[in-house]
């Protein structure tokens, strides 16, 4: 009997969960048990090629390439051939599972497998199965990293189908990017990918574009990307003009005090100037009265520069290296690269630390990394809690997930949660569990909410003469090697989030056998996903392992969301909660934060509705005039209806190029205009309601009468540009046109303190409930 016919880790409550929902047949979820005999087929025919030389392989499998594999025969072939090359080229013998996975997602599925369980090779194989097709296909990985390291590891697998490979990561100059595109399978990660195509939205030569048209992806950490950094805004921008005036701001709020010159609510979500404040900014900058008209723009940088001062924490929300301020992922746990924050805040914080202030941006323009997503004519991809995930996967891409069977049974035992009433009662018992572990040669793997959190508890654990090696945002370079040595025996390390890691941490013998890892929470997340990505560290492949979480009262997850009006019956002497009712308070508390995020999500995807839709009509338009000789004749004519010589003046061979480019830039200022509008706008838009109308349905309309707007300023400007030209003028500059002399692509990470309209509601809510937070109360 095969692996595939016998029923997995009966004991595990994970199956219990996948068996619950395929009975249920909850949306998003999907049998992949159908494609077990296909899969019993890939083995036979596999078995069959064992005896075959090298070469005979080799002719193999140049004739598989340029397949179609929508036949079951076919597939099967290629997979067998695939399998037998990956054994050979790669020392990687597929399997059962791993085939069952990549069947699946050839066949249009999203998988679910657990850490540990062989998701690179799956995407060796599906890369591989569906550029064979003629696709192009693009593997969207967690990190430049990990990009790198996969397509250099697959490259002798796919170059034996007759496949290139490449990968693109920060460092590459536009040719060599240009040319990665052009392979049959690049790795790289969606932002990377996103900021291509925002660069390709600038160029005004066509022979200057980077991405070809998105076709395929596959996509390793799936509701990662598509969940966690969805949202994410990826911008390009560039130079502006500086703001001299706000050079001396952090001077000024840095010596002022709370409750003195300033107010901070109790949650640390708002601060504001009082009296005092007020007057001691209007004595530095000479002026009467700072909320006079004239002042506003000064009024709002002070505002922004007391946010950074009071409210945005080192080691929490960013940390400093080599001289810049880099922003912490907090989904991830580890530095974000290339984000930054808007509004000025960025700027803020830059000066707050004494450090060099980047230059001010003009943002050109920008998309969600779900928008980069949905270009893909197909998608798949895996991940380890890509089933939590199932639901919003088919909401929002139509995609249907379903679950792959472990290789080896999970032996890990997995704890129940360990609740304390403090955050301080809940580390020493965390750091006492620790040293017995480690003490016993067990290795231990904690898990941090940040990177202050990691330090300190590090810290922690070495009054208690446990030495560990700390994995943050700080450390981000030494990641793999932290990673591998994690399982080493009596090892001890402490991390921020672990997903998208891509590394395994295999066990040694002595620590298999002093009980394996034990992968130990301090507090949960706001998302149950990853919880299960930290929990899944341990047991891999069949490996001895433990997990428990040890929280507390205190936890963000609880005090951010809700507020508890009683105490604890019963508590233990060290401050462990043994009320039942406590612990279905967190658990609560956990699914407010998902369905604010998930609310987040929705809200902010419908507000870029009519904003993609207008980017696709101006893209169309840009690319014509680019590609198609006859787009620039009709635009010409419709600048001038009524004076057939004009166009002909600007249709001539030696003045057709600068007309088009003059055209291209006053279609992106325009486009810019429009965003910058529209940025004001939804800053605003929430007091609608109190006008009794739809702040979404409001937004649209002027987004829409705006874009309306929008061609007849571009034809008008650029009729107006041209009308003026000389004869003699060959390039934009000789129009008196600039555009930026530099540019630089980031991502926009949502203020930590909030946008507006949070803080508005929280204003409103908090009135209405007279000043307090909302509660909740069990009987």
């Amino acid at each position: 009997m095969g692996r595939l016919e016998q029923l997995r880790d009966p004991s595990s409550w994970r199956r219990a969960v996948v068996l619950v929902r395929r009975f249920r047949q909850e949306p998003g979820t999907a049998n992949l048990r159908r494609f077990e005999p296909l899969v019993n087929i890939v083995l036979s025919e596999r078995a069959a090629l064992h005896g075959l030389g090298d070469e005979a392989l080799a002719e193999r499998a140049k004739s598989t390439a340029k397949a179609g594999l929508a036949d079951d025969g076919d597939l099967a072939r290629f997979l067998a051939v695939a399998s037998e090359v990956a054994r050979r080229r790669l020392g990687l013998d597929p399997f059962e599972v791993q085939l069952l996975a990549a069947v699946s997602m050839l066949r249009g599925r999203v998988v679910d497998m657990e850490t540990g369980e062989g998701k690179t090779l799956v995407g060796f194989l599906v890369a591989a199965g569906l550029a064979v097709t003629g696709r192009r296909v693009h593997v969207l990985s967690a990190n430049d990293y990990l990009a790198g390291r996969d397509a250099q590891a697959g490259a002798t697998l796919f170059a034996a189908f007759g496949l290139s490979c490449a990968a693109v990561v920060d460092g590459m100059d536009h040719a060599e990017r240009r040319a990665a595109y052009h392979g049959d399978v690049v790795y790289a990660t969606v932002h990377q990918v996103g900021f291509d195509l925002l660069r390709d939205r600038q160029r005004s030569a066509d022979a200057q574009r980077l991405v070809p048209e998105l076709d395929a992806a596959v996509i390793d950490e799936i509701d990662a990307v598509l969940l966690d950094d969805a949202m994410v805004p990826l911008v390009i921008a560039g130079d502006g003009d500086p703001r001299p005036e706000e050079a001396s701001l952090a001077g000024v709020v840095a010596v002022m005090t709370a409750g003195v010159e300033y107010e901070v609510d109790g949650e640390r979500r708002n601060v504001s100037f009082n009296e005092a404040g007020i007057a001691a900014l209007e004595e530095h900058f000479g002026v009467d009265d700072l909320y006079a008209k004239d002042h506003v723009e000064l009024l709002t940088a002070a505002h922004v520069a007391l946010h950074a001062h009071a409210l945005v924490d080192r080691d929490v929300h960013y940390i400093v290296a080599d001289g810049q301020v880099r922003l912490i992922n907090d989904a991830r746990g580890r530095v974000a690269d290339r984000q930054r924050w808007p509004d000025g805040l960025h700027a803020a914080i830059e000066r707050k630390e004494g450090i060099e202030v980047t230059a001010q941006a003009e943002v050109l323009d920008q998309m969600l990394v779900e928008t980069v997503a949905r270009g893909y004519r197909v998608i798949t991809g895996m991940s380890g809690t890509a089933l939590e995930a199932s639901e919003r996967l088919a909401e929002d891409l139509h995609l249907r997930t379903g679950t792959i069977p472990t290789n080896r049974p999970c032996v890990r035992v997995d704890e129940p949660d360990r609740l304390y009433l403090t955050a301080e009662q809940r580390d020493e018992a965390a750091a006492d569990r620790v040293h017995a572990a480690h003490a016993a040669g067990q290795p231990v793997l904690i898990g941090t909410a940040s990177v202050a959190d990691s330090e300190r508890f590090a810290g922690l654990l070495a009054g208690r003469g446990v030495d560990a090696v700390v994995l943050n945002a700080k450390h981000d370079a030494a990641e793999a090697e932290i990673i591998a040595r994690a399982g080493e025996h009596a090892a001890v390390t402490v991390s921020t989030q672990m997903a998208g890691r891509g590394v395994d941490i295999r066990l040694a013998s002595r620590a298999a056998e002093a009980g394996g890892l034990l992968v130990l929470g301090l507090g949960r997340y706001d998302s149950t996903r990853l919880d299960h990505q930290l929990r899944g560290r341990a047991g891999r492949q069949g490996d001895p392992g433990r997990s428990v979480f040890y929280t507390s009262l205190d936890d963000d997850v609880v005090t951010e969301h809700l507020v508890i009006g009683y105490h604890p019956r019963w508590v233990d002497p060290d401050g462990r909660v043994r009320d039942k009712r406590f612990r279905r308070i967190y658990e609560h508390a956990q699914r407010v934060a998902e369905g604010k995020l998930l609310q987040l999500h929705r809200t902010t995807r419908r507000y870029h509705t009519a904003t993609d839709q207008h980017r696709r009509v101006l893209l169309d338009t840009r690319d014509r005039l680019l590609a198609d000789p006859t787009a620039l004749d009709d635009y010409l004519a419709h600048l001038w209806p009524a004076d057939s010589d004009k166009p002909d003046t600007w249709t001539r061979p030696d003045r057709r190029t600068l007309a088009v480019e003059v055209a291209l830039y006053h279609l992106d200022r325009a486009w810019t205009r429009h965003l910058n509008l529209l940025a004001e706008v939804r800053e605003g838009i929430h007091l609608r309601v109190l006008g009794r109308q739809d702040p979404l349905e409001e937004f649209n309309l002027i987004a829409t009468d705006d874009f309306r707007a929008l061609a007849d300023k571009v034809t008008a400007a650029t009729r107006d540009t041209l009308d003026a030209a000389s004869e003699n003028a060959t390039t934009l500059a000789d129009l008196g046109l600039r555009r930026p002399s530099s540019t630089w692509t980031y991502m926009v990470a949502d203020n930590p303190f909030g946008s507006e309209a949070d803080r508005f509601f929280e204003f409103i809510g908090q009135a209405l409930r007279g000043g307090r937070p909302p509660a909740i109360s069990y009987t």
